[in-house]
């Protein structure tokens, strides 16, 4: 068996010991797999983005590399989290020696996104104010059991439609135990 932490999760655990839970959270196997998931059907897809906006973006630590990966022209990927010490350490840690990505505290509920807007997480804040003719791939889920999960969907067309998305380039939905979780990769 191979164990192996790399160097920046390793010291964002040593500088933040009180977070060490969240950090390792966002490796889940569950966060895996919906990142890869995005990634793979996104590379599917003839789109080439000048930036790229994560709304709700936690870490940032799953996602990013694989966007590197698939867009290596792309100018900024912007990170957006509502929490100022995710921010603090994705900005410093994650990735402080990556001149393309910008970290930054926002309420992703007050901010008008446009280009490209990746949300992971919008189970977890109400629809997003994005521009017509934006990108837009979204996550969601049916997962009502946990209190911060305040919008919550049923399916990839409810998801859709929250968002005004009328071009729809892939829907798709992954089964888990307890909960769907749905994706949509359009235009509004």
């Amino acid at each position: 068996m191979h164990f192996f932490i790399d160097t920046k999760t390793q010291r964002a655990i040593k500088k933040h010991p009180h977070l060490a839970k969240d950090i390792v959270q966002s490796y889940d196997e569950k966060q895996i797999k919906c990142k890869s998931w995005l990634a793979a059907e996104l590379e599917k897809i003839n789109i080439l983005p000048e930036k790229i906006y994560v709304a709700g973006s936690w870490f940032g630590n799953i996602i990013v590399p694989r966007l590197l990966k698939i867009y290596p022209k792309v100018q900024r990927i912007l990170l957006h989290d509502i929490d100022a010490e995710v921010v603090n350490i994705a900005r410093n840690i994650f990735f402080n020696d990556i001149e393309k990505v910008k970290v930054d505290e926002i309420n992703c509920n007050n901010f008008l996104y446009d280009g490209m807007v990746i949300n992971t997480s919008c189970e977890h804040m109400k629809p997003l104010k994005i521009e017509k003719g934006t990108t837009v791939v979204l996550q969601s889920n049916n997962y009502r059991e946990i209190k911060d999960h305040v919008n919550c969907v049923d399916s990839c067309d409810e998801l859709a439609e929250q968002y005004g998305v009328i071009d729809e380039y892939y829907s798709g939905e992954l089964n888990f135990e307890k909960y769907t979780r749905y994706m949509i990769i359009g235009k509004v």
